[in-house]
């Protein structure tokens, strides 16, 4: 980007510090609606480690009324203008002196038309592997909302989109695309749809390539800036040489060529989507915000406005969130405030989410301080001029996006620990670029073609505020027991556990099981029953650690589930332990031959499918083998337990006449059994077996209808 255009204003010392800026912009803005706050901001020594409690407390400030908030909006706003400094040729000026001197400049323009097919397969959102169409959109939108992953609203907008696939069409409107390249950015889709879009990005050829090439197989057209004319037929390798343009150094030409651009079109979206680190990202929102200020106050018809709003910030929130997020850091698992008291030692502990307010107005608090204030303050300025042009009687959608895991911010060591371990805070769920893309997009649509929005200037609101609080895809930081801003170093400590030494662990554990299992079955083919027997109790035995996995959350099976299961099968190995004569060892041979085989083939097969499953692997004649042999072994194994405890029950009534009684010849579990009976235990084994059978059979279907699915779409 250009070293001149717009920056920080200078000091007395020739630096461009941001500081002062960003507090002074914070400080003008509350000035005249809250005195006490304004000096608190004044007062602040250390800005950049406590400029999050002022933001909090201007936006609690900004719910006491509509004109309040338009009020810290119009101020913070014409601080920035006045104050952001423009330099050309040697000179410099405030911004607003900046944009009302240079009327003439402007770009060369090219328009791509492209050949592609028309969508007609209404609201896709690609998920966990899945593109989820109609009804399984809705019902996903349930899920989320159901989690607190989402709220209310939110659900019924992406139900109320893929209800109607109609509203998809979007050629009947021209987005304006502020960096159009960015991962965020619903470039790509909107292309997908028909759209016109107008694309605003830097001079870089990789960048219009892409774009350029994604234009021509949609069936949307594009509209590229130019830095000079390009020949008829150039190529898009040409196109991309001269495409391009530099908010910072060419805003005014850049509103001057937009304005030209733009002149007959009727239904017009402002999409600011651009992003840098940093004290860039001031620089860039503030391009685009004097950009858009024009177009708003100078195009014939009042174009709509798009912001992608972030949950990391202090915003107004649902009533029913402050309850669920209480409600949640009472149920938060027993691991996280020792994890959370630990860190606290070094300033990185767990805090609340405490959300802030009485009133039907409350503010939640997911400020994250090491994104630092710039960005806090580049997100700011968005909100007041989109509660600034809603007023105005522009459109606006600003909902926000949740958290997602993209190149530039999974780039950041410490923010992709965190991110992997974010689940364990529940409702946190991170998404992938391409579901945030889906969803946000469907909100954007809702925005634009639903009357009873809240994006609409005439649907009535409380206050102005509430614009962000509608529609909010928040990903579960305002309904999360702790504060988001807080459970990063947590969730971080959690992955490292789970995600590496725990996942290490478990898959050392099963391949330890399967090698224990074909040990059993190769001394069962070799040398008989009697030989495995050792190592087929050992190994049963062993399994008893699966009760702790699960009471320890280290796999998401139920504790008293895998208690009865594993339970189960340690009172029939004590049960072959108590009857050791030869004449019940006789009469149990066939059925205790028949469930050795069966165990020993499923626990080969299970636990070669957890070893290798756990480690990120899949094989699917593995997984076929898992969800398939029970078919035939389930049964089979429960007739050879059914007739090994029928067969040594005899035995067993023997040694409990004996004076030391049957506790003191079997084990406890294998006591059980004997008190059960045999009629007991068959009834026991009616209710459960086809409990357990008719799991299994669902996991089947899931787990193989999903390659089933995977591979007719590959032949089709």
């Amino acid at each position: 980007m250009s070293s001149g255009g717009l920056d920080f204003p200078l000091d007395n010392e020739g630096k461009r510090p941001t500081t002062t800026v960003n507090q002074g912009a914070i400080a003008a803005a509350i000035k005249a609606h809250d005195s006490d706050a304004y000096q608190a901001v004044q007062n602040e020594k250390k800005w950049r480690f406590g400029y999050a409690k002022h933001i909090v407390r201007q936006t609690q400030v900004a719910t006491k009324s509509e004109e309040t908030a338009l009020g810290i909006a119009t101020d913070g706003l014409e601080y920035l203008h006045s104050t952001m400094d423009f330099s050309r040729d040697g000179a410099s000026m405030p911004l607003k002196a900046a944009m009302a001197k240079f009327r003439d400049g402007t770009f060369e323009t090219v328009e791509i038309k492209g050949s592609g097919a028309t969508k007609t397969d209404g609201l896709e959102v690609p998920y966990c592997g899945r593109t989820l169409r109609g009804d399984e959109v809705k019902a996903q939108a349930e899920t989320w909302v159901r989690k607190g992953v989402i709220e209310l609203d939110t659900g019924a907008a992406l139900s109320k989109v893929a209800d109607t696939p109609e509203w998809l069409d979007l050629s009947d409107h021209t987005f304006v695309l502020f960096g159009a390249g960015s991962a965020m950015g619903p470039f790509p889709v909107l292309m997908a749809l028909g759209a016109h879009v107008v694309a605003i990005d830097l001079p870089r050829p990789q960048i219009w390539t892409r774009l350029l090439s994604i234009a021509r197989s949609s069936p949307g057209k594009l509209t590229v800036p130019l830095k000079e004319s390009a020949p008829k037929n150039a190529s898009d390798e040409d196109i991309a040489k001269v495409a391009g343009c530099d908010l910072l150094g060419q805003t005014p030409e850049v509103r001057n060529w937009l304005l030209k651009t733009l002149a007959s079109s009727k239904k017009v979206v402002l999409g600011a989507y651009c992003y840098a680190d940093g004290p860039l990202f001031v620089r860039v929102s503030m391009a685009m915000d004097a950009i858009i200020k024009d177009l708003v106050g100078e195009l014939k018809v009042k174009p709509s406005i798009a912001y992608l709003c972030t949950p990391t910030d202090a915003l107004v929130c649902s009533a029913s969130s402050k309850v669920t997020a209480m409600d949640n850091l009472k149920k938060s698992t027993w691991w996280q405030p020792l994890v959370g008291k630990l860190l606290g030692f070094a300033k990185m502990g767990l805090s609340p989410n405490r959300v802030k307010g009485e009133s039907a107005l409350p503010v939640v608090d997911a400020l994250v301080k090491d994104q630092g204030p710039n960005y806090c303050l580049a997100k700011r300025l968005q909100h007041w001029r989109a509660m600034l042009s809603r007023k105005d009687g522009c459109t606006v959608s600003s909902n926000i996006a949740p958290a997602t895991a993209t190149v530039s911010v999974v780039s950041n060591k410490s923010f992709a620990l965190a991110y992997k371990g974010m689940h364990h805070f529940k409702p946190m769920e991170v998404f992938q670029s391409e579901t945030s893309n889906a969803v946000m997009l469907a909100l954007l649509v809702n925005d634009l073609r639903n009357p009873l929005s809240a994006s609409q200037p005439t649907t009535k609101l409380q206050n102005p505020m509430q614009l962000f609080a509608a529609t909010a895809f928040h990903g579960g930081a305002w309904r999360c027991g702790y504060a988001f801003g807080s459970i990063g170093p947590s969730a971080a400590v959690a992955y490292i556990v789970t995600g590496i030494i725990v996942k290490a662990y478990l898959v050392l554990y099963s391949a330890i099981q399967a090698l224990g299992w074909s040990w059993a079955l190769f001394l069962f083919a070799t040398q008989g029953a009697s030989a495995a027997e050792g190592v087929i109790a050992r190994f049963t035995y062993l399994q008893m650690a699966e009760i702790v996995h699960a009471l320890t959350g280290m796999v998401p099976s139920g504790a008293l589930t895998t208690a009865m299961q594993i339970g189960s099968r340690v009172g029939i190995v004590q049960v072959v332990a108590c009857a050791a004569t030869a004449e019940s060892r006789s009469a149990m041979s066939t059925f205790l031959h028949l469930f050795y085989i069966c165990w020993s083939v499923t626990e080969i097969v299970r636990y070669s499918y957890y070893a290798v499953n756990t480690a990120g692997l899949s094989i699917f004649p593995l997984t076929w083998l898992r969800y398939s042999t029970f078919l035939l072994l389930y049964p089979l194994g429960i007739t050879g337990e059914l007739g090994t405890v029928y067969k040594a029950l005899p035995e067993m009534a023997h040694h409990a006449s004996e004076a030391c009684g049957l506790s003191g010849s079997c084990g406890i579990l294998a006591v059980g059994v004997y008190k059960l009976g045999f009629p007991g235990l068959l009834l026991v084994y009616a209710i459960c077996f086809p409990m357990l059978f008719g799991l299994m059979l669902a996991q089947r279907k899931k787990a193989l209808g999903k390659k089933t699915d995977s591979a007719g779409k590959k032949k089709n």
